[in-house]
């Protein structure tokens, strides 16, 4: 109990952090969230990296953030890493996978569910239906990570 309080406070410390435009500090309680595996602290990373806060933008690291976060589950990662897909920030363009990883999030509800849907509905669009196929029969099964 005391280690999860323990991780709460350090999320906390590091939202903080952020909300005040510290970005070094953000990241410096962040990083050792990101390490044991938080996907809300890797997705903020991503974030960081992307807006060049703290740092130069990196859009390369930012994907490689919401990609670990992505691949916990974490919605918000997978909307964000099917928007640089989409778009090729920081990674090879595909919409095929930025389809998939819209999709996954769509299934989650709520706020980035709702924009992961219109996303993926837009990606469908530029989609052959026997691609989308492909693309479904190949991930199922796909579990994530714990």
């Amino acid at each position: 109990m005391l280690l999860l309080l323990g991780l709460l406070a350090s999320l906390q410390s590091g939202l903080d952090a952020h909300g005040r435009g510290d970005y070094a500090a953000a990241h410096a309680a962040l990083k050792p969230l990101a390490a044991r595996g938080s996907p809300v602290a890797e997705t903020l990373l991503g974030g960081m990296a992307a807006r060049g806060q703290g740092a130069p933008a990196n859009p390369a690291t930012a994907a490689a953030w919401w990609l670990r976060a992505a691949q916990r589950g974490y919605a918000p990662a997978q909307l964000a890493l099917a928007r640089a897909l989409a778009e090729g920030r920081g990674v090879t363009q595909d919409i095929g996978q930025a389809w998939l990883w819209a999709s996954r999030a769509a299934q989650a509800g709520g706020e980035a569910g709702s924009q992961a849907e219109q996303l993926a509905q837009n990606l469908a669009q530029d989609l052959p239906e026997s691609t989308r196929k492909q693309l479904k029969t190949a991930s199922e099964g796909w579990k994530s990570w714990p």
